[in-house]
């Protein structure tokens, strides 16, 4: 069954990690299951892929949380626990479901604050390489050591 590919669909807007399951699995398995590893971490759980058009939203705790989870149009509960709720929710009611668990968005610099972290970080940054022809990489390596 296929899944949705959350750091395709929502990586541009919200950070996107892997279950720490991801890391104990061989290669050969890793990169076939990826997109099933994949979560949204969210202040109040994380929203992880359930397979075909349906995502997943996993809460920290109980409480009223689960309930506003619930009014969402076509959310259901599939697993209730005394430490939290996973609720199922269909794909198009992402943002929703988003704005209820608090996903974590990515950090976006705009072309000014790009331009002022560039200069005040600028003399942290390692100097270019530089090579004189005629002293050849030899020179290059003991100048570096120095």
């Amino acid at each position: 069954m296929d899944c949705v590919n959350v750091r395709e669909r929502f990586g541009q807007r919200y950070r996107v990690e892997y279950e720490e399951s991801y890391y104990a699995e061989r290669p050969e398995y890793r990169s076939a299951e990826e997109v099933w590893l994949q979560i949204i971490p969210c202040q109040r759980g994380h929203i992880y892929p359930h397979g075909g058009k349906m995502l997943a939203a996993a809460t920290n705790g109980p409480g009223p949380i689960v309930k506003k989870l619930l009014a969402v149009p076509g959310a259901q509960m599939w697993q209730d626990g005394d430490d939290g709720a996973n609720i199922l929710f269909p794909v198009e009611q992402f943002e929703d479901v988003a704005k209820l668990m608090r996903a974590r968005r990515r950090r976006r610099l705009s072309p000014e604050q790009r331009a002022k972290a560039a200069e005040r970080l600028a003399k942290y940054a390692f100097p270019p390489a530089r090579q004189n022809s005629s002293e050849g990489q030899a020179g290059v390596v003991a100048a570096r050591t120095v």
